[in-house]
């Protein structure tokens, strides 16, 4: 079963997209922060990172940043989840090395299809 990591801040966001990859064939890992992030990285290798931008400590920004430059992690995708306008700049996205964006508020299916991609890559 490919494992996805859900990085967000507000718990009840990480349940809700628990449910809809479940419901998907997923199994989900989540995070409330970046640090917690960087933990279940340091054990597991996750078919695709879904994170929030806005989150108190490290940003998803920097986070993928950090992701991108790291050997183990690089090939992780990761699809920034956020209301955030500047996502809407392509430059921004290539600049800190994002996979792709879902920009809230997205469906169900918006996500579900957007990790399926990076499975079907890996398959």
């Amino acid at each position: 079963m490919f494992k996805v990591l859900v990085v967000d801040d507000e718990s009840g966001f990480r349940q809700i997209m628990q449910v809809i990859l479940q419901r998907a064939g997923y199994c989900v890992l989540q995070a409330a922060d970046a640090r917690e992030a960087l933990a279940v990285l340091s054990q597991e290798l996750p078919v695709c990172v879904i994170l929030d931008d806005m989150m108190p400590g490290m940003s998803g920004s920097e986070l993928c940043r950090l992701m991108k430059s790291d050997a183990r992690l690089a090939l992780v995708p990761v699809l920034m989840h956020t209301a955030n306008l500047k996502w809407d700049d392509p430059n921004y996205v290539k600049e800190i090395g994002a996979d792709g964006v879902l920009i809230k508020p997205c469906s169900p299916r918006e996500i579900v299809d957007a990790v399926s991609r990076f499975v079907g890559a890996r398959a």
